[in-house]
């Protein structure tokens, strides 16, 4: 059996054996990866226009070093305890190479629309019906398991399109690998040993995925931040039988290398996933895409079918198959006088965060952060409402009145209510609606008072935490030759420790300039909302007193 050399700007030739070429890579739903590009990076570094075809096979190349390292370790494992495991390591570099088949459009941006009612069902109920593995049904029910929706869409695109490819008693693992549902029901050897496998494919801190994209992100984007010695980190891998079995261990050496994926990882979450401009372009993608689904599809989620080369008809635009980037793209540019696509297309026309970075929102709140997260919480309890009136989280004219009205029908409602706990339900909600709308017409104030336009857009975001704080990497267990038994990394760096964050969220706040150099005050406003916020905090107080009392 031959290979074929891909050229990588990473890894320099990776090697790829033909019959996996001919089954898998050059089928039409792998080739699909092509048009679905890596991260949504763009709107700060330009070039970061890499695809997930390019990574899927740069996980392949990190996988097959991972199986190296594992396959030296082993030599202490009984023969009689697992004597396919070599046949099971083509299975794992299977899911290391089809990880991503079932990525959306836009990747991350897209996904949330796999999940039918918001639920994780529709998905989880095709995997077991794949897979015939009722243990997974039982454990994926038992531990809350929630993969994210484009790793359940890979297992359902790969078991469905290359199942021929993977025997039917192996895609119970096959799928675990993808998703990191490891065994939990009637452990051994041999399932212990396919756990490892699955976490250096899907792991909390370390896995041959997350390695790929942290040194291909930001290689491609020109972002500077640590190097990453893949080799010495993956040739460090250890099987070790500790006394929770077998586990996955790394060796002395890899000590700085462990570090330095955390420092990757943080720099690239606090500092370009969560930067402004890329949630802004995010959430705009996440509004036309929602209504390419419903005006097109006519539905509130994105169907498998729509990722196969039959396709399925959309209402007056002919057929969409193998769906990419370019079809959402082609398809919103047909949404008739939508500010969303506008938006997209005419960066000038684009709103500009208040604040520019969580640091920034942390000095402005520093001293009131309980006040904070009560305007955070009414903020997120204003877009759940508009959304179920149906309206898009824009803070404007239409959105005050939607909430003014609605308060309204409330206040009819609770005034001819005769059962006594719905009544106070009504009355917990109206209470809600009116905090909402002043906190609307404060912006409305500050518009006024600033001369810009009364439209904002609020985006709510997780506060940065760094991995260094994670139980999971403190607890990776590290081989000494001088110690008996591995130890834990958090006993051997002492240097590395985290802060714990301030809360859990926080948001930006964007306006539409004027013109470029147009600035605003920010004293009038947060004065006025951490006045609000204090009163309801004080509102909050006497209410929960009086329940006492009661």
């Amino acid at each position: 059996m031959g290979n074929k050399r891909f050229k990588d700007p990473i890894y320099g030739y990776v090697e790829v054996d033909d019959d996996i070429v001919q089954q898998v890579l050059d089928t039409a739903a792998f080739q699909r990866l092509r048009d679905i590009i890596q991260t949504s990076y763009s709107p700060l570094y330009s070039s970061a226009l890499h695809n997930r075809f390019t990574h899927s096979i740069g996980v392949y190349h990190l996988g097959k070093l991972a199986v190296n390292a594992f396959q030296k370790s082993c030599v202490d494992v009984p023969s009689t305890a697992f004597p396919e495991l070599d046949e099971y390591f083509g299975v794992f570099l299977l899911a290391c190479l089809l990880h991503d088949v079932g990525h959306a459009p836009f990747s991350h941006t897209g996904e949330a629309f796999y999940l039918k009612n918001a639920k994780y069902d529709n998905l989880h109920e095709e995997i077991v019906a794949l897979t015939a593995d009722a243990a997974l049904e039982e454990e994926i029910r038992k531990n809350s398991y929630k993969a994210a929706p484009h790793e359940l869409m890979s297992v359902i695109v790969s078991l469905r399109m290359f199942g021929g490819v993977i025997s039917a008693e192996r895609r119970s693992f096959f799928a675990r690998c993808i998703t990191g549902y490891k065994y939990t029901e009637d452990m051994n050897t041999k399932k212990e040993l396919m756990n490892c496998l699955i976490e250096l494919l899907n792991s909390k801190i370390i896995d041959v995925d997350k390695l790929d994209y942290l040194i291909r992100d930001s290689y491609m984007a020109g972002f500077d931040t640590v190097k990453i010695d893949y080799i010495r980190l993956l040739e460090s891998i250890r099987v070790v039988h500790t006394e929770s079995g077998y586990e996955i261990c790394y060796y002395k050496s890899a000590v700085s290398v462990i570090e330095n994926v955390v420092y990757a990882h943080d720099a690239e979450r606090k500092w370009i996933q969560n930067h402004p401009s890329v949630l802004y372009e995010a959430y705009l993608i996440e509004n036309i895409f929602r209504e390419i689904i419903y005006e097109f599809m006519g539905s509130d989620y994105l169907d498998y079918v729509y990722l196969t080369e039959e396709g399925q008809a959309i209402k007056n635009m002919g057929t969409v198959r193998l769906m990419g980037d370019a079809d959402v793209i082609f398809l919103m540019k047909n949404i008739p006088q939508n500010l969303w696509v506008s938006e997209y297309f005419e960066r000038r026309k684009r709103k500009h965060p208040i604040w520019k970075t969580e640091a920034e929102f942390q000095a402005i709140f520093r001293e009131n952060e309980q006040a904070a997260e009560i305007i955070e919480d009414e903020f997120e309890d204003l877009s759940k409402a508009l959304k179920k009136l149906g309206y898009p989280f824009v803070i404007n004219e239409q959105a005050l009145a939607a909430c003014e009205s609605d308060a309204q029908q409330l206040q009819n409602l609770i005034q001819k209510e005769k059962d006594t706990l719905q009544k106070e339900m009504d009355k917990e909600t109206f209470r809600k609606r009116k905090h909402q709308i002043k906190f609307v017409k404060i912006l409305k104030s500050f518009a006024e008072e600033e001369s810009i336009d009364f439209d904002f857009n609020i985006i709510l975001a997780k506060q940065f935490s760094s991995g260094f704080g994670k139980q999971e990497f403190s607890k990776i267990k590290m081989v000494f030759p001088e110690l008996s038994v591995p130890c834990k990394f958090g006993e051997v760096s002492n240097a590395l420790t985290s802060l714990e964050s301030k809360g859990e969220k926080f948001f930006y706040l964007f306006y539409k300039r004027k013109n470029e150099k147009q600035a605003v005050s920010l004293t009038t406003l947060v004065e006025e909302l951490l006045t609000l916020a204090y009163a309801i905090q004080a509102e909050d107080k006497i209410k929960e007193k009086k329940r006492h009392i009661k």
